[in-house]
């Protein structure tokens, strides 16, 4: 067997949840967080539905071997984005708990100037996730050429990320949150991700 390859990963037996139950899980968990807040603003409220995705597509998503590193090495997600997205992406991928046994680790990459910080870019190159917050100025398209092809999942929710080089694309439906997958862009990284997400999902293909 390929050594490089992505291995398939079981369901945690403990729960097995389907995916729209997965979703509801993280957004009540994340809802509890900040209860003590008081009302959420619409647009953190969104950013948590968001983050709930996040965890998700990582539940549902295999790296290969190489990238995930020892058994209890966290996930890592990197959000392009301000603090406060970060901290939020953070309290919901908290609230989750491990999948297989390994954590979720956000943290904020800075966006300004990203293009031209090596650090940042390796950052983002040794993440397993990368979130890009529509706000941060960046494009779905800038993060995959700097990624080189490594094997990162990159998440957008700016119009059309799946389809200029994102691999999902979270987009609003009326009053709700859906999301686009685009598996070649999936399948170029060398990642798999599970036929029940993509059956989810808007297929998009990369626009030239």
């Amino acid at each position: 067997m390929d050594a490089d390859a992505p291995t398939r990963r079981k369901a945690p037996v403990a729960a097995p949840v389907r995916w729209r139950a997965a979703i509801a899980v993280a957004v009540v968990l994340c809802a509890a967080l900040g209860g003590t807040r008081g009302a959420l603003a619409d647009d953190e409220r969104e950013l948590q539905v968001e983050a709930a995705f996040l965890v998700n597509f990582v539940r549902y998503t295999d790296w290969p071997p190489a990238r995930l590193g020892p058994p209890g090495a966290p996930y890592v997600v990197s959000v392009l984005g301000s603090e406060d997205e970060a901290r939020d992406v953070a309290d919901v991928a908290s609230a989750a708990g491990t999948i297989d046994g390994r954590r979720i680790e956000v943290q904020r990459v800075d966006p300004d100037r990203l293009s031209r910080s090596a650090a940042k870019v390796r950052r983002l190159q040794a993440s397993h996730v990368v979130f890009v917050r529509a706000d941060s100025g960046v494009r779905c398209a800038t993060v995959r050429s700097l990624l080189g092809g490594a094997p990162v999942l990159t998440v957008g929710d700016a119009t059309g990320c799946a389809a200029t080089g994102g691999m999902f694309g979270l987009v609003r439906v009326d009053r709700h949150l859906a999301f686009e997958a685009n598996p070649d862009e999936i399948h170029a990284a060398g990642l798999a991700v599970s036929a029940k997400v993509l059956k989810l999902a808007r297929i998009r293909r990369s626009v030239p």
